[in-house]
């Protein structure tokens, strides 16, 4: 299983309650058995659906910029629970370690992996940062672009296009600046390694 707890780090924003807004309008597109939750003003948790949930999750916070990000893969106590404050298990207690490990270190993307092998994690931790700076550095005419878009559909440039009133090359080109290619197939690996690190 794969828990994720987060951290909202208000300093770093002038407007915390817009910046709230955004961070639960994000996670609510997260496919989750245990949707996110606060369990304080500065704890939330949730329990993301597989590991490709979970790295959805990851970066659309680190699209946000302003949350430290601590992941935990293991076991949970079945049956797991549909609400993320009573989950209880070994992924929670290191999604818990692991978010307080990042919030102790200075990296530009803030991402602790647990999952119980520190060389794993640090490999995992690695990719995570990579791909989540890759998506942080987006301008908003290539967000405009990337949220219109929907991984494995052909022929989506037109219809973009005429929602944003740009040319397709316009869209081409915005697609081929945003990495999206590059950050699906990055995801579609790390999710294997994160796979890997659940069965152990």
């Amino acid at each position: 299983m794969f828990v994720l707890a987060l951290s909202p780090k208000p300093r770093s924003v002038t407007d915390v309650q817009a910046a709230a807004e955004l961070l639960w309008d994000q996670l609510e597109h997260v496919h989750a058995h245990a949707p996110f939750m606060a369990l304080s003003g500065q704890l939330l948790l949730g329990v993301p659906h597989d590991a490709h949930s979970a790295i959805d999750a990851i970066m659309r916070c680190a699209r946000l910029n302003f949350c430290h990000i601590g992941l935990g893969i293991g076991t949970l106590y079945e049956p797991v629970p549909d609400q993320a404050d009573l989950i209880e298990g070994i992924a929670q207690r290191r999604a818990l370690g692991a978010l307080e490990a990042a919030t102790h270190r200075g990296e530009r993307v803030p991402i602790s992996v647990s999952c119980g092998d520190p060389d794993l994690d640090l490999e995992l931790e690695g990719l995570l940062r990579l791909l989540g700076h890759s998506v942080r550095t987006r301008t908003e005419a290539e967000w405009a672009v990337v949220d219109l878009l929907t991984p494995g559909v052909r022929g989506q440039q037109k219809a973009i296009a005429e929602v944003l009133d740009i040319t397709p090359q316009a869209v081409s080109a915005a697609i081929v600046r945003s990495g999206y290619h590059d950050e699906i197939d990055a995801r579609g690996g790390i999710a294997r390694l994160l796979e890997l690190a659940d069965q152990h």
